[in-house]
Order: structure tokens, then C-alpha cells, then sequence
């Protein structure tokens, strides 16, 4: 800051400040709550002394017809130092009807109040904090008042707008047809596919979580979520088309995980036939435990013992022999104990080439759960499933789009289209 400035600031705030100079805490209090006087102060003039929109006394409308400029129209207008007042020019089209203040769209504003800065300060806290967390947290910060409706309302907006983007990124490669090349394929891609329930309005309904994993040039493991509550097809979809972005043409090895459901099977057939389809080592393990439990009961030590016993030959690919031990033991079960050890032979059966760990591991690949469940639990449950959640198919998919838009560090990208104003 020029020297001249705190020299006038101090001139005028000097003799005020010295009195509390002796706790640093409350003396840095003051200070930031001056800035934020003088900041809005500075941002009013500003503002003020633009254009505010006014491009002649008429714009042509997207009708055909003629906007014509009528006057002007003040906005009260919420940031991050405070509320402003801003008047713009307005537009009239006689012909539609259609008005506008060309000022909202060229400043990057939406309908709601909030300043860009201050909107994207709620998305950024609002990704991993519900909405009335992050309106505390605006309030600690800036010292600004936003409700936690409000906070709600813009991270629908924003995350609706990046929800579409996905969506049209697609369509737009289903009319175009051109294959994304990577600049930079990595030696092995993993691709992983899950999902996981969110409790809405009318009851639990599944995410699907796909994760892209690979190490980069330096040795860094890096990751690429994919999630929405569409339907298999399009998910599938999207996340190849996203594997593609990936390096999924040019790796030299392809790496699919997933917990053996139809769905992810279909997926795995589509689109990445070449890939090595491995039943993630977590579901697994939670299916032989499953049937334990109901055999033997929670937390008895027949379970565990039972449970190891069966895990061990499954990890050492002993997959027939597991198979022989259950079909065994079925004879002597009744009941819901025999459908237990059905259903567990009928999952093993049916995903067997896709169970053998031993040469998984002899071959270098990842078996284990971290890639599939915490992406489900990360991107999914860390925000969406908090305790007493209940959600509408909107804010769902726009909170959970706006997570995997920050997980995936593609914020600045997202606010560089000024989505306040789409």
C-alpha cells in the first residue's frame, strides 16, 4: 500500500488504535474492521462511477425486435465487505417484452444478492460444510450476515451450472464424436465404479461414484472423481468419455474395479472391455462377513474365525476351494442360514475370474478397498449423508456436483465462466 495511505489512515485512526495496541488480538480486529469500511466505502465509489451497462439508447433483442433504455434501476448488492448499492441500466423490448440490465450479466451477477466474491466464499466453505456450518463461517470470516438459505440457494445455482457443463460436455461428444486424446497417458490407469445411497424426500436413492486413479510423471498418485444420480448408461458414458481425457486409449495397462453389481459388470462390458476387471478386495471381504454374521451371529468368535478362514482362501485365489467348503455346508443348513450361503456362493461363482487376488498381486495390481468405498465415502458421504440429511434431487445433485468440481480442482475453471450469471 502507498505510504501516503497509511499515513492519512493513521492520521485519522492513529490516537484510536494506540489505546488497544497492547493486545495484538483485539488491535487486528479493529484493523480488519476498519479495511472492511473502508473497502466497501471504495468499492461504492468505484461502482458508482462506472458505465453500470448503459451501451447507447437502444440493443437489438434476441426477438428481432428493439431494446429500448429506459432508466435506471438500483440493486442492493451483498460482498465481502459489506452491502453497496449499484444502478444499472435497464432494457426494454416492447415487441417480447423482455428486460434486462446488460450491467448483471457483463459484471458476472446473478438474481440473487450476492456479490461474485461473497457467493463463491459460501460455495467454497458449503463443498464440505452444510449450509448452516458455512454460514457461521461467513460470518467468522467477513463478518457478513448470510443466511443459511441463502448459502443453500447459490450452491444450487452454481453447482446446477456445473452439473450442466458435464452434461453438455457429453452431448456435445455425442454429436462431434471426437475421442479426447491425453497429452500425458500414465504407464496403468485404474477406473473405478460404486455407488452409494442419499436419503431424499421420497426415500434413498443411488449416487454412482466413478474415480479415475493413476501416478503421475513425478510418482504422485493422482485421482479424477465422476458422480450423478443418472442412470447407468449415461454414467458409463461419462465416464469414459472422462478415462479418455485420462489417458484411457494410450495407458499401457487398464485397471477396472468395482463390487461385482450388474451395473458396474454392464459398464465394465461397454466401455472397457481391454480392462482388467478386479471385484474391489473391500466388497469382498463385507460379503463373506455379511453371511458370517447371520451364520454365526454379531460379534461371536465362531465369526471371525469362520469369516478369516474363508477371507484367507479368497485372497490366496483358492476360489474353488471356497466354493467346495460352502456348497458343503449348505446341506446342513435351513432357513435364512442356507440362503445366506446361496447368495454368497452364487456372488463368489458368478465373479470368480474377477476374484483371483493372488495373481492380482503377482501382477502389481491394486486390490484393495481405498479406491472404490472412500471414493463413495469422500466425495458422497463426507457431505451429503451427514446426520438428519434430507435432500431434494436438486440440492443433491448440485452440492454433489460442486464437491467433485473442488475435489477435482476445477474451481477456478468454474468461476471463470461467471456462473452467477448463466
Amino acid at each position: 500500500m502507498d505510504t501516503r495511505i497509511v499515513e492519512l489512515l493513521e492520521a485519522c485512526y492513529g490516537e484510536e488504535l494506540s489505546l488497544i495496541q497492547g493486545d495484538l488480538g483485539v488491535l487486528e480486529q479493529r484493523v480488519t474492521a476498519l479495511m472492511r469500511e473502508w473497502g466497501r466505502g471504495l468499492l461504492q465509489r468505484v461502482v458508482s462511477k462506472g458505465p453500470a451497462g448503459y451501451t447507447g439508447s437502444g440493443t437489438p433483442c434476441s426477438c428481432g425486435g428493439w431494446k429500448q433504455f429506459v432508466g435506471y434501476r438500483s440493486k442492493s448488492i451483498h460482498t465481502t465487505v459489506g452491502w453497496i448499492e449499484i444502478r444499472r441500466a435497464y432494457y426494454y423490448c416492447s415487441a417480447c417484452g423482455a428486460g434486462e440490465c446488460p450491467y448483471d450479466r457483463a459484471s458476472g451477477l446473478g438474481a440473487e444478492s450476492l456479490s461474485v466474491g461473497l457467493a463463491r466464499a459460501c460455495c467454497t466453505l458449503a463443498v464440505a460444510n452444510s449450509f448452516s456450518e458455512s454460514s457461521r463461517m461467513i460470518r467468522e470470516l467477513f463478518g457478513q450476515e448470510v443466511s443459511a438459505n441463502s448459502v443453500e440457494r447459490v450452491v444450487h445455482h452454481v453447482g446446477t451450472v456445473a452439473a450442466d457443463q458435464g452434461r453438455q460436455r457429453l452431448d456435445a461428444f455425442r454429436q462431434d464424436r471426437h475421442v479426447p486424446v491425453c497429452d500425458s497417458p500414465p504407464g496403468r490407469l485404474y477406473i473405478a465404479a460404486d455407488g452409494t445411497t442419499v436419503h431424499e424426500r421420497d426415500g434413498w436413492h443411488e449416487s454412482k461414484i466413478g474415480c479415475l486413479r493413476w501416478e503421475d510423471s513425478e510418482g504422485r498418485w493422482r485421482q479424477y472423481y465422476v458422480g450423478g444420480f443418472e442412470d447407468s448408461e449415461r454414467f458409463g458414458q461419462y465416464l469414459w468419455w472422462q478415462a479418455c481425457c485420462h489417458g484411457l486409449r494410450e495407458a499401457t495397462e487398464i485397471v477396472y474395479l468395482g463390487d461385482g453389481a450388474p451395473w458396474v459388470r454392464s459398464i465394465h462390458e461397454r466401455h472397457f472391455r481391454q480392462a482388467t476387471f478386479i471385484v474391489d478386495w473391500y466388497h469382498a471381504q463385507k460379503h463373506i462377513w455379511d453371511c458370517a454374521k447371520l451364520l454365526w451371529g454379531e460379534g461371536h468368535e465362531q465369526t471371525a474365525k469362520w469369516a478369516d478362514r474363508c477371507c484367507g482362501w479368497l485372497w490366496e485365489g483358492w476360489t474353488r476351494k471356497l466354493l467346495g467348503a460352502l456348497a458343503r455346508q449348505q446341506k446342513h443348513a435351513r432357513g435364512r442360514k442356507r440362503e445366506a450361503l446361496q447368495d454368497l456362493q452364487r456372488y463368489i461363482s458368478t465373479n470368480e475370474e474377477q476374484m483371483r487376488y493372488d495373481v492380482f498381486r503377482a501382477r502389481g495390481y491394486s486390490i484393495g478397498s481405498g479406491m472404490v468405498e472412500g471414493a463413495c465415502h469422500h466425495v458422497v458421504g463426507d457431505r451429503l449423508k451427514g446426520s438428519g440429511m434430507i435432500w431434494s434431487r436438486c440440492g443433491s445433485s448440485a452440492t454433489l456436483a460442486l464437491r467433485i468440481c473442488w475435489l477435482n480442482r476445477e474451481w477456478e475453471e468454474l468461476w471463470r465462466q461467471e456462473p452467477l450469471a448463466a
